[in-house]
């Protein structure tokens, strides 16, 4: 039966991930990306001061946490997960 994970000649999911590091990634990728979302965004980082690097706090906090999310996702490109 195909979509199924298990024997011979059945086929896994590609959505799951199928090793720890796979799973590491998914997760990692969630929670920051849970990071930038309303709930936590409006509540924490949604303030223009303190500036920093010239860039109000919001922007900056949302740049680094993009830029993690990016290197996430190179991180498994490069693992080839």
């Amino acid at each position: 039966m195909a979509g199924t994970s298990g024997g011979e000649g059945q086929f896994r999911s590609h959505l799951v991930p199928r090793t720890r590091v796979g799973r590491v990634a998914v997760v990692l990728f969630f929670g920051l990306f849970a990071l930038v979302e309303p709930p936590f965004v409006h509540s924490f980082a949604n303030r223009t001061e303190p500036w920093i690097l010239g860039f109000p706090f919001l922007y900056t906090y949302l740049l680094v946490i993009y830029s993690a999310l990016i290197g996430v996702l190179i991180w498994a490109l490069r693992r080839k997960l």
